[in-house]
Protein backbone atom coordinates (compact mmCIF):
# COMPACT_ATOMS: atom_id res chain seq x y z
CA UNK A 1 0.00 0.00 0.00
CA UNK A 2 2.87 2.36 -0.05
CA UNK A 3 2.67 2.71 -3.56
CA UNK A 4 0.64 5.58 -5.53
CA UNK A 5 -1.01 3.68 -7.81
CA UNK A 6 -2.84 1.63 -5.64
CA UNK A 7 -3.50 5.13 -3.65
CA UNK A 8 -4.73 6.69 -6.57
CA UNK A 9 -7.15 3.29 -6.94
CA UNK A 10 -8.77 3.17 -4.03
CA UNK A 11 -9.31 7.37 -4.78
CA UNK A 12 -11.25 6.58 -7.74
CA UNK A 13 -13.10 4.27 -6.79
CA UNK A 14 -14.05 6.54 -3.76
CA UNK A 15 -15.10 9.09 -6.49
CA UNK A 16 -17.59 6.61 -8.78
CA UNK A 17 -19.05 5.28 -5.33
CA UNK A 18 -19.78 8.61 -4.03
CA UNK A 19 -20.87 9.79 -8.16
CA UNK A 20 -23.23 6.68 -7.98
CA UNK A 21 -24.80 6.59 -4.47
CA UNK A 22 -25.46 10.58 -4.93
CA UNK A 23 -27.53 9.82 -8.00
CA UNK A 24 -29.51 6.89 -6.77
CA UNK A 25 -30.18 9.13 -3.89
CA UNK A 26 -31.31 12.41 -5.83
CA UNK A 27 -33.25 9.66 -7.70
CA UNK A 28 -35.15 8.72 -4.78
CA UNK A 29 -35.50 11.70 -3.48
CA UNK A 30 -37.04 13.24 -6.65
CA UNK A 31 -38.94 10.19 -7.40
CA UNK A 32 -39.87 7.53 -5.07
CA UNK A 33 -40.34 9.65 -2.16
CA UNK A 34 -44.44 10.77 -1.91
CA UNK A 35 -44.65 14.60 -0.62
CA UNK A 36 -47.08 13.12 1.65
CA UNK A 37 -43.93 11.25 3.44
CA UNK A 38 -41.77 14.24 3.98
CA UNK A 39 -41.60 15.99 7.37
CA UNK A 40 -43.57 19.14 7.60
CA UNK A 41 -39.60 20.74 7.03
CA UNK A 42 -38.17 19.16 4.61
CA UNK A 43 -38.21 18.97 0.90
CA UNK A 44 -36.95 16.31 -1.99
CA UNK A 45 -34.19 18.85 -2.27
CA UNK A 46 -33.13 18.67 2.06
CA UNK A 47 -33.20 15.10 1.68
CA UNK A 48 -31.12 14.85 -1.17
CA UNK A 49 -29.04 17.23 0.36
CA UNK A 50 -28.95 14.66 3.34
CA UNK A 51 -28.30 11.77 1.02
CA UNK A 52 -25.36 13.28 -0.61
CA UNK A 53 -23.64 14.41 2.53
CA UNK A 54 -24.25 11.12 4.14
CA UNK A 55 -22.98 9.13 0.71
CA UNK A 56 -19.67 11.35 1.07
CA UNK A 57 -18.83 9.97 4.83
CA UNK A 58 -19.81 6.71 4.31
CA UNK A 59 -17.95 6.44 1.31
CA UNK A 60 -14.80 7.56 2.88
CA UNK A 61 -15.53 5.39 5.95
CA UNK A 62 -16.16 2.26 4.53
CA UNK A 63 -12.37 2.66 1.91
CA UNK A 64 -10.61 4.23 4.74
CA UNK A 65 -11.70 2.21 8.04
CA UNK A 66 -10.53 -1.32 6.40
CA UNK A 67 -7.61 -0.08 4.30
CA UNK A 68 -6.61 1.80 7.19
CA UNK A 69 -6.77 -0.96 9.28
CA UNK A 70 -4.25 -3.11 7.32
CA UNK A 71 -1.61 -0.51 6.69
CA UNK A 72 -1.51 1.31 9.65
CA UNK A 73 -1.95 1.58 13.26
CA UNK A 74 -5.68 0.84 14.13
CA UNK A 75 -6.02 3.35 17.23
CA UNK A 76 -5.93 6.84 14.74
CA UNK A 77 -8.13 5.20 11.80
CA UNK A 78 -10.95 4.32 14.95
CA UNK A 79 -10.73 7.42 16.67
CA UNK A 80 -10.93 9.19 13.19
CA UNK A 81 -14.13 7.28 12.14
CA UNK A 82 -15.91 7.33 15.41
CA UNK A 83 -15.36 11.33 16.11
CA UNK A 84 -16.05 11.92 12.13
CA UNK A 85 -19.47 9.80 12.29
CA UNK A 86 -20.33 11.85 15.30
CA UNK A 87 -19.64 15.03 13.99
CA UNK A 88 -21.33 13.99 11.28
CA UNK A 89 -24.81 13.11 12.95
CA UNK A 90 -24.32 16.39 14.62
CA UNK A 91 -24.75 17.76 10.96
CA UNK A 92 -27.59 15.63 9.83
CA UNK A 93 -29.90 16.51 12.90
CA UNK A 94 -29.15 20.45 12.18
CA UNK A 95 -29.91 19.57 8.55
CA UNK A 96 -33.50 18.29 9.92
CA UNK A 97 -33.65 20.71 12.45
CA UNK A 98 -31.73 23.79 13.85
CA UNK A 99 -30.11 22.82 17.22
CA UNK A 100 -29.29 25.62 19.50
CA UNK A 101 -26.03 26.76 19.50
CA UNK A 102 -24.87 26.41 22.66
CA UNK A 103 -26.15 22.44 22.13
CA UNK A 104 -24.83 22.26 18.80
CA UNK A 105 -20.94 23.26 20.14
CA UNK A 106 -21.32 20.92 23.12
CA UNK A 107 -21.63 18.50 20.72
CA UNK A 108 -18.97 18.85 18.80
CA UNK A 109 -16.19 19.17 21.50
CA UNK A 110 -17.57 15.99 23.00
CA UNK A 111 -17.30 14.28 19.91
CA UNK A 112 -14.34 16.47 18.79
CA UNK A 113 -12.64 14.77 22.19
CA UNK A 114 -12.52 10.87 21.09
CA UNK A 115 -9.94 12.20 18.23
CA UNK A 116 -8.47 15.28 19.53
CA UNK A 117 -6.03 13.99 23.02
CA UNK A 118 -3.87 11.83 20.83
CA UNK A 119 -2.53 14.70 18.76
CA UNK A 120 -2.23 17.84 20.45
CA UNK A 121 -0.63 21.27 19.05
CA UNK A 122 2.54 20.56 21.62
CA UNK A 123 4.47 23.05 19.35
CA UNK A 124 3.94 25.16 16.65
CA UNK A 125 6.53 26.20 13.73
CA UNK A 126 7.66 29.90 13.78
CA UNK A 127 10.28 30.65 11.42
CA UNK A 128 13.96 30.64 13.16
CA UNK A 129 11.50 29.35 16.10
CA UNK A 130 8.88 27.18 17.83
CA UNK A 131 6.33 28.01 19.85
CA UNK A 132 5.80 25.48 22.76
CA UNK A 133 2.18 24.85 23.74
CA UNK A 134 2.19 23.35 27.69
CA UNK A 135 -0.79 21.29 28.78
CA UNK A 136 -3.77 21.15 28.99
CA UNK A 137 -3.97 24.43 26.30
CA UNK A 138 -2.28 22.00 23.37
CA UNK A 139 -5.47 20.11 23.76
CA UNK A 140 -7.83 23.33 23.86
CA UNK A 141 -6.36 24.76 20.88
CA UNK A 142 -6.40 21.26 18.96
CA UNK A 143 -10.38 21.63 20.04
CA UNK A 144 -10.41 24.85 19.09
CA UNK A 145 -8.91 24.21 15.62
CA UNK A 146 -11.29 20.95 15.03
CA UNK A 147 -14.49 22.40 16.12
CA UNK A 148 -13.85 25.62 14.21
CA UNK A 149 -12.92 24.36 11.03
CA UNK A 150 -15.92 22.11 11.20
CA UNK A 151 -18.07 24.83 11.63
CA UNK A 152 -16.73 26.99 9.20
CA UNK A 153 -17.09 24.46 6.71
CA UNK A 154 -20.86 24.84 6.89
CA UNK A 155 -21.09 28.42 6.15
CA UNK A 156 -18.89 27.91 3.19
CA UNK A 157 -21.20 25.72 1.07
CA UNK A 158 -23.46 28.20 -0.35
CA UNK A 159 -22.08 28.27 -3.88
CA UNK A 160 -21.73 25.41 -6.43
CA UNK A 161 -18.56 23.84 -6.33
CA UNK A 162 -16.72 26.12 -3.60
CA UNK A 163 -16.87 24.38 -0.82
CA UNK A 164 -15.92 20.90 -2.72
CA UNK A 165 -13.23 22.75 -4.54
CA UNK A 166 -11.41 23.67 -1.88
CA UNK A 167 -11.71 20.16 -0.28
CA UNK A 168 -9.77 18.71 -3.54
CA UNK A 169 -7.27 21.45 -3.32
CA UNK A 170 -6.58 21.12 0.56
CA UNK A 171 -7.11 17.10 0.29
CA UNK A 172 -4.22 16.89 -2.43
CA UNK A 173 -1.94 18.66 -0.84
CA UNK A 174 -2.02 16.87 2.29
CA UNK A 175 -1.71 14.15 0.02
CA UNK A 176 1.43 15.34 -1.59
CA UNK A 177 2.74 16.19 1.72
CA UNK A 178 1.56 12.59 3.28
CA UNK A 179 3.29 10.39 0.24
CA UNK A 180 6.74 12.98 0.65
CA UNK A 181 6.54 12.38 4.49
CA UNK A 182 6.48 8.71 4.05
CA UNK A 183 2.83 8.74 5.69
CA UNK A 184 0.61 6.53 4.19
CA UNK A 185 -2.77 6.79 6.54
CA UNK A 186 -2.61 10.30 5.62
CA UNK A 187 -2.06 10.23 1.95
CA UNK A 188 -4.78 7.71 2.03
CA UNK A 189 -7.66 9.50 3.81
CA UNK A 190 -6.57 13.06 2.13
CA UNK A 191 -6.95 10.94 -1.35
CA UNK A 192 -10.68 9.50 -0.35
CA UNK A 193 -11.64 13.27 0.74
CA UNK A 194 -10.43 14.17 -2.96
CA UNK A 195 -12.02 11.60 -4.84
CA UNK A 196 -15.72 11.24 -3.21
CA UNK A 197 -15.36 15.20 -3.10
CA UNK A 198 -14.76 14.77 -7.04
CA UNK A 199 -17.85 12.58 -6.95
CA UNK A 200 -19.76 14.95 -5.35
CA UNK A 201 -19.16 17.98 -7.66
CA UNK A 202 -20.37 16.45 -10.42
CA UNK A 203 -23.62 16.84 -9.14
CA UNK A 204 -22.82 19.55 -7.08
CA UNK A 205 -21.55 21.70 -10.65
CA UNK A 206 -23.93 20.15 -13.45
CA UNK A 207 -27.30 19.98 -11.51
CA UNK A 208 -26.80 22.94 -9.32
CA UNK A 209 -29.49 21.73 -6.98
CA UNK A 210 -27.65 19.80 -4.32
CA UNK A 211 -25.13 21.26 -1.61
CA UNK A 212 -22.89 19.21 0.71
CA UNK A 213 -25.34 20.00 3.70
CA UNK A 214 -24.32 20.12 7.25
CA UNK A 215 -23.63 16.43 7.04
CA UNK A 216 -20.82 16.42 4.36
CA UNK A 217 -19.66 20.00 5.26
CA UNK A 218 -19.22 19.56 8.73
CA UNK A 219 -17.24 16.03 7.66
CA UNK A 220 -15.16 17.42 5.61
CA UNK A 221 -14.34 20.17 7.61
CA UNK A 222 -13.58 17.91 10.28
CA UNK A 223 -11.36 15.61 7.98
CA UNK A 224 -9.31 18.61 6.63
CA UNK A 225 -8.77 19.88 10.57
CA UNK A 226 -7.40 16.19 11.79
CA UNK A 227 -5.13 15.70 8.77
CA UNK A 228 -3.28 18.64 9.79
CA UNK A 229 -3.02 16.93 13.67
CA UNK A 230 -2.29 13.93 12.39
CA UNK A 231 0.66 15.39 10.07
CA UNK A 232 2.27 17.64 12.92
CA UNK A 233 4.70 15.00 14.49
CA UNK A 234 6.30 14.94 11.37
CA UNK A 235 6.93 18.75 11.24
CA UNK A 236 5.65 21.30 13.42
CA UNK A 237 5.85 23.57 11.08
CA UNK A 238 2.59 21.89 8.95
CA UNK A 239 0.61 23.49 11.89
CA UNK A 240 1.07 26.38 10.41
CA UNK A 241 0.68 25.11 7.03
CA UNK A 242 -2.25 23.90 7.64
CA UNK A 243 -3.68 27.16 8.58
CA UNK A 244 -2.66 28.79 5.53
CA UNK A 245 -4.51 26.30 3.11
CA UNK A 246 -7.65 27.31 4.75
CA UNK A 247 -7.19 30.77 5.44
CA UNK A 248 -9.37 32.17 2.90
CA UNK A 249 -12.19 30.46 4.46
CA UNK A 250 -11.37 30.92 8.24
CA UNK A 251 -10.74 35.03 7.53
CA UNK A 252 -14.13 34.84 5.80
CA UNK A 253 -15.89 33.27 8.77
CA UNK A 254 -14.02 35.07 11.28
CA UNK A 255 -14.41 38.06 9.95
CA UNK A 256 -18.53 37.49 9.72
CA UNK A 257 -18.15 36.54 12.85
CA UNK A 258 -16.80 39.81 14.58
CA UNK A 259 -18.81 41.77 12.68
CA UNK A 260 -22.28 40.49 14.23
CA UNK A 261 -20.92 40.41 17.44
CA UNK A 262 -19.55 43.88 17.36
CA UNK A 263 -23.15 44.58 16.30
CA UNK A 264 -24.44 42.48 18.92
CA UNK A 265 -26.46 39.50 16.98
CA UNK A 266 -24.02 37.27 17.29
CA UNK A 267 -26.54 34.50 19.20
CA UNK A 268 -29.22 34.74 15.91
CA UNK A 269 -25.34 35.22 13.45
CA UNK A 270 -27.41 34.65 9.87
CA UNK A 271 -25.71 33.35 7.10
CA UNK A 272 -26.07 36.12 5.05
CA UNK A 273 -22.86 38.24 5.95
CA UNK A 274 -19.59 36.33 4.32
CA UNK A 275 -17.75 38.07 1.96
CA UNK A 276 -18.71 35.65 -1.01
CA UNK A 277 -22.38 36.55 -0.35
CA UNK A 278 -21.73 39.86 -0.58
CA UNK A 279 -19.80 39.66 -3.59
CA UNK A 280 -23.52 37.89 -5.10
CA UNK A 281 -25.31 40.58 -3.55
CA UNK A 282 -23.39 43.17 -5.54
CA UNK A 283 -24.19 41.23 -8.79
CA UNK A 284 -21.17 38.71 -9.06
CA UNK A 285 -22.44 35.73 -11.07
CA UNK A 286 -21.91 32.69 -8.91
CA UNK A 287 -19.06 31.37 -11.25
CA UNK A 288 -16.97 34.31 -11.04
CA UNK A 289 -17.18 34.13 -6.89
CA UNK A 290 -16.19 30.65 -7.13
CA UNK A 291 -13.20 31.12 -9.66
CA UNK A 292 -11.31 34.12 -7.66
CA UNK A 293 -11.99 32.16 -4.30
CA UNK A 294 -10.12 28.74 -5.68
CA UNK A 295 -7.71 31.18 -7.29
CA UNK A 296 -7.00 33.05 -4.19
CA UNK A 297 -7.01 29.74 -2.23
CA UNK A 298 -4.49 28.14 -4.80
CA UNK A 299 -2.41 30.95 -4.18
CA UNK A 300 -2.73 30.40 -0.17
CA UNK A 301 -1.98 26.53 -0.48
CA UNK A 302 0.75 27.86 -2.53
CA UNK A 303 1.92 30.18 0.47
CA UNK A 304 1.54 26.80 2.62
CA UNK A 305 3.63 24.51 0.66
CA UNK A 306 6.71 26.45 0.47
CA UNK A 307 6.56 27.77 4.29
CA UNK A 308 6.37 24.08 4.86
CA UNK A 309 9.04 24.07 2.81
CA UNK A 310 11.01 26.95 4.04
CA UNK A 311 9.08 28.63 7.06
CA UNK A 312 9.26 32.25 6.24
CA UNK A 313 7.10 35.10 7.71
CA UNK A 314 7.15 36.20 3.95
CA UNK A 315 4.06 34.19 3.78
CA UNK A 316 2.38 34.35 6.61
CA UNK A 317 2.87 38.59 5.19
CA UNK A 318 1.33 37.79 2.16
CA UNK A 319 -1.69 35.76 3.61
CA UNK A 320 -2.77 38.46 6.08
CA UNK A 321 -2.53 41.38 3.32
CA UNK A 322 -4.33 39.40 0.51
CA UNK A 323 -7.32 38.81 3.34
CA UNK A 324 -7.44 42.39 4.07
CA UNK A 325 -7.50 43.58 0.36
CA UNK A 326 -10.29 41.47 -0.69
CA UNK A 327 -12.11 42.64 2.32
CA UNK A 328 -11.28 46.60 1.43
CA UNK A 329 -12.19 45.59 -2.35
CA UNK A 330 -15.92 44.10 -1.02
CA UNK A 331 -16.30 46.65 1.20
CA UNK A 332 -15.36 49.97 -1.23
CA UNK A 333 -17.67 47.75 -4.05
CA UNK A 334 -20.83 48.35 -1.08
CA UNK A 335 -20.05 52.07 -0.53
CA UNK A 336 -20.51 52.42 -4.23
CA UNK A 337 -23.37 49.78 -5.46
CA UNK A 338 -24.12 49.28 -9.05
CA UNK A 339 -27.35 51.44 -10.33
CA UNK A 340 -30.60 49.95 -10.10
CA UNK A 341 -30.89 48.82 -13.66
CA UNK A 342 -27.65 46.47 -12.94
CA UNK A 343 -28.92 45.25 -9.63
CA UNK A 344 -31.88 44.61 -11.55
CA UNK A 345 -30.59 42.44 -14.21
CA UNK A 346 -28.00 41.24 -12.01
CA UNK A 347 -30.75 39.09 -10.01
Amino acid sequence: MNDLPTLLIVAVLAAVLTWLGIRLTRRYAGQALPLSELAPNQSPTTVAQNGGGLTILVVVLMLYMPVGLWIGDPGPVVRFSLAGSMMAMIGFFEDLRTLPRLLRITAQLIAALIFVPDVPIRAIGLPRMELIIPPPLDVILALVWVVGLSTIYTYMDDVDGLAGGQAVLVGLLWAFIGISEGNTLVALLALLIVGATMGFLYHNLSAHKIYMGEVGSTFIGFSLAALTLMMQHESTRLIVSGALFVALFAFDALLTFVIYVVRGRYIQFPNRSHLYQRMLRLGDPPLRVLALYLLISIGFCVAGLLYYREPAWLALLIVVVSCIALFVWVKRRESNPPDATSQSSAS
